[in-house]
């Protein structure tokens, strides 16, 4: 099963032998540790003010000023728990039937190589998840903050009690990691990049930012491979699924930003969801499609719902 190797892979075999023979120096699990000790001055934020849709709320303007470093903090944790939510929820459960062969096309020994460092890499994602968020509860007396699971992975579970049948469950899984892992960069480089926030979470972010950047090429050459050995009906299955996952992808969620307000108890926080939500009516999340649409293209996959243009 784990171990039997088939020679069904249809996908381009040089950028997969790339990125398994690159991986034990490129990736984060191999780099020195992060000393969560250093780099941390109390006065600068743990997340972009960029990032809080409410930050200019008069509400939050009325808060002081270790109120509104907490209410970062907690956004920061929120950021990261979502990340390992992505990661132990939709990109390992998929990973871990492709490398059980629950689906064809990735039976090349290289290319179950490169799933099971995808593996890897996500875990350590988690790890470091972990540490930088145990850091900021630290830091900012957050210990009993519960961040609310994200709205994309409530629908997929829906979805999945939906399916009917193993297979279209697993493809169900293969189109929810696809998005996950071939648009997550424009999740990560807003936060790596920014100059205003804890040099020690830019880095962390900046570690993951680099990894993702890898597995979205892993994955257009994994799922291609699939979809390529698929029959058409699995094929229209698989489309189907993408639709959902996309749709999911990109529908607001105000989940955690109410669950920060609450703990906090912010006051006037009822009205600031309240604009918030009517702020956000008829609006999609952005993400960046380019990988994704790149798939698209190469399989002759149809985007006929224009989600590649927004």
């Amino acid at each position: 099963m784990y171990t039997t190797v088939n020679d069904d892979a249809a996908l381009s075999r040089d950028v997969i032998a790339r990125l398994g023979r690159s991986w034990n120096t490129r990736v984060a699990v191999r780099q020195e540790r992060l000393d969560l000790s250093q780099y941390y001055d109390p006065s600068i934020p743990d997340f972009p003010v960029a990032m809080v849709p409410f930050w200019h709320d008069p509400a939050i303007g009325a808060l002081d000023e270790a109120t509104r470093l907490r209410l970062l903090a907690a956004a920061w944790v929120a950021y990261n728990e979502k990340a390992i939510y992505l990661e132990d929820e939709i990109v390992q459960p998929l990973c871990a039937q492709l490398l059980r062969g629950d689906l064809p096309g990735v039976g090349a020994a290289g290319v179950k190589q490169v799933i099971a460092q995808i593996q890897v890499d996500e875990q350590f994602h988690i790890l470091m998840c972990l540490d930088i968020c145990n850091n900021a509860r630290e830091r900012h007396a957050l210990h009993d903050y519960v961040v609310p699971p994200p709205k994309v992975g409530r629908l997929m579970k829906a979805r999945l009690a939906q399916a009917a049948s193993a297979r279209e469950a697993v493809l169900l899984r293969m189109a929810y990691a696809s998005v996950a892992e071939m648009s997550i960069n424009a999740y990560l480089n807003q936060v790596s990049s920014d100059q205003t926030i804890q040099p020690l979470n830019r880095i962390n972010t900046d570690l993951h930012r680099k990894d993702e950047s890898a597995h979205s090429v892993a994955f257009h050459e994994i799922v291609g491979s699939v979809y390529k050995a698929l029959g058409d009906e699995d094929r229209a299955t698989f489309r189907a699924r993408l639709v959902d996952a996309m749709t999911d992808f990109t529908t607001v969620d105000h989940g955690s930003w109410a669950s920060i307000l609450a703990y906090l108890s912010v006051p006037g926080r009822e009205g600031i969801l309240a604009r918030l939500e009517e702020a956000g009516k008829d609006r999609r999340l952005s993400r960046d499609y380019t990988v994704l649409s790149s798939l698209f293209e190469a399989l002759g996959i149809e985007d006929t719902h224009g989600f590649f243009s927004r």
